[in-house]
């Protein structure tokens, strides 16, 4: 279940700085280009790769917050030749992809974008490399060095109506090993740990995800093997879904999401006793095929302790639901604000 961008998204990057553990020196790359070296190298599901079965937990190792708690188990012969099961409380999905097939069947409203996000990072953890492309950066590659090489930048963010914010970005490749150990952005979270290798691979057991103002979660590998013939015989299409039935994931620019608006009340903010009276708030939106706010987490506010009141306030909004291709889709997109807020009275 791939994420797709709407296209105003692609171009609204701007790079904020780069840090390395030394300085560039002749040859350089594009580091776009050093990120996708450094991710195939741990890519369990990569053009090519070794067809596996994989099982891995999910919980919040914050909160232990059940509503966290996820099992995953795949069976992987090639990108075109796959079965994925994925089990939380709130939702339930079994993807079969077998060529130009695909059957699938969900259980819940929407996928929580967390828990999708770790459910592709264990197979697939490679960066958004337009995006990186866009940011027009070039770094020295790895070279057995200690340190790091790390991107960091921003991603715009717009009401559409002269609001303006944005949100951080990075991504950083371990210059000893080669290998990609985090990276963040919209859609993108993922931190990765305890490398072992896997036929030509170096793969993480386990990946961890933090949102600003989220739950902390960790995706745990419990089993990775070689995939027989016999599993092998279970990515089988037996009813293909149309595809207007399938739950399918897109970034949608913020200006874009607020012309489907249905619902909407203008937030009211609290007096707060700390903080900037003024300022402006941006955070990460999921909404459902139905229109639904489903989820609201990555704050980037002046005042991180409007988080509360704004999450309580926007998970009542409503859209029509965004349509591609005539069916509804899961979004991904941001709500910004400006803000005044004065001080309590005592």
């Amino acid at each position: 279940m791939p994420v797709r961008f709407s296209r105003p998204f692609l171009v609204a990057l701007v790079a904020c700085a780069i840090t390395n553990a030394q300085q560039p020196t002749s040859p350089t790359v594009p580091f776009e280009q050093a990120a996708r070296t450094a991710a195939l190298k741990s890519a369990l599901a990569q053009p090519g790769g070794v067809p596996f079965h994989l099982r891995a937990v999910i919980s919040d190792q914050k909160n232990h917050d059940p509503q966290w708690d996820a099992e995953v188990e795949e069976w992987w012969s090639s990108p075109t030749r796959y079965k994925r099961v994925f089990h939380c409380a709130r939702f339930s999905q079994t993807l079969i992809v077998d060529g130009s097939k695909t059957q699938e069947t969900d259980s819940g409203q929407v996928f929580p974008e967390l828990l999708r996000n770790l459910t592709v990072e264990l197979t697939n953890p490679i960066p958004r490399l337009d995006e990186l492309a866009a940011l027009h950066l070039s770094v020295t590659p790895p070279d057995g060095s200690p340190g790091q090489i790390v991107t960091r930048y921003k991603i715009p963010t717009s009401n559409g109506a002269g609001v303006t914010a944005s949100m951080d970005a990075s991504v950083a490749i371990d210059r000893e090993t080669g290998l990609m150990i985090y990276g963040g952005n919209l859609d993108w979270d993922v931190a990765l740990h305890d490398f072992a290798p896997f036929h030509n691979l170096q793969v993480p057991r386990r990946l961890t995800a933090q949102t600003q103002g989220g739950p902390r979660l960790t995706a745990q590998m419990t089993l990775l093997e070689d995939l027989s013939p016999a599993d092998a015989s279970l990515i089988r299409v037996a009813q293909p879904t149309p595809s207007a039935q399938q739950l399918r994931v897109f970034v949608v620019p913020e200006p874009q999401l607020r012309k489907l608006v249905l619902d909407a009340p203008a937030p009211h903010w609290p007096d707060m006793a700390q903080g900037a009276l003024t300022g402006t708030m941006t955070m990460r939106v999921v909404v459902d095929r139905s229109g639904q706010v489903q989820s609201i987490d990555n704050f980037f506010s002046s005042n991180p302790g409007l988080q509360e009141a704004a999450e309580k306030q926007l998970l009542k909004w409503r859209f029509r639901p965004y349509v591609d291709h005539g069916a509804p889709v899961q979004v991904i997109s941001t709500l910004t604000f400006s803000y005044e807020v004065g001080r309590p009275s005592h």
